[in-house]
């Protein structure tokens, strides 16, 4: 019998400015105009430039009211994503806090297994480092592009690479290229997108 992970749950129910820890972690903040829980999954595995993503253990989770924020405080040696619920396609943030080679964070915004909404990730060392996008490429894109969730009704733009759902979809692929960028955000393949850095072991994802 495999081991149950509980999941650790934080919320925030009004807009504030996140407190002031110290230690890995990630800003969250939630600048959409609802209620939402985001979920911490940390990889299966790690390897050389590849992963096994975790997609039913989340490692904590934490609800937002519209316009909140929360310090979500994570072990140094997460490696994985925080997404908006558990249902794919979704936009994913994903990073590690403390990488082999220089201890920092590293980090960036993926529509590669779809795209729920806008979403950026940024240093906190004073860096000024961004990664992501903040403007709703979903509302007008081409039909062939969307996909409804069925555990939610809620319509997204579909995976580019494919899953076990469908496999990769073009249309959602040349949209997200036209409206976003490889530069800002991983649409297709594992090159050409920002690194975000952040030496203090620390990030700050907005979901919008």
């Amino acid at each position: 019998m495999g081991q149950i992970k509980l999941v650790e749950n934080l919320s925030a129910s009004a807009p504030h400015a996140p407190a002031d820890h110290t230690g890995p972690g990630i800003d969250l903040h939630n600048k959409s105009n609802k209620q939402c829980t985001y979920f911490f999954y940390d990889n299966y595995w790690n390897g050389n430039g590849t992963a096994g993503a975790n997609f039913d253990h989340p490692l904590k989770s934490a609800k937002l009211a519209p316009g909140a924020s929360t310090f979500v405080p994570l072990p140094a040696s997460f490696k994985g994503r925080v997404q908006r619920g558990t249902f794919i396609p979704s936009t994913w943030a994903e990073f590690q806090l403390s990488a082999s080679n220089d201890h920092a964070a590293h980090g960036d915004i993926s529509l590669e297994q779809g795209c729920d909404g806008a979403a950026t990730i940024a240093s906190t060392d004073g860096t000024h480092r961004l990664g992501g996008f903040t403007n709703d490429i979903v509302t007008h894109a081409p039909q062939g592009a969307k996909y409804k969730r069925p555990q939610d009704g809620v319509t997204v733009l579909a995976s580019t690479m494919g899953n076990w759902i469908a496999g990769p979809n073009e249309a959602a692929a040349e949209w997200e290229m036209k409206e976003v960028g490889q530069k800002k955000a991983y649409i297709k393949g594992g090159t050409g997108t920002d690194d975000v850095r952040s030496g203090n072991q620390r990030m700050e994802v907005v979901f919008y």
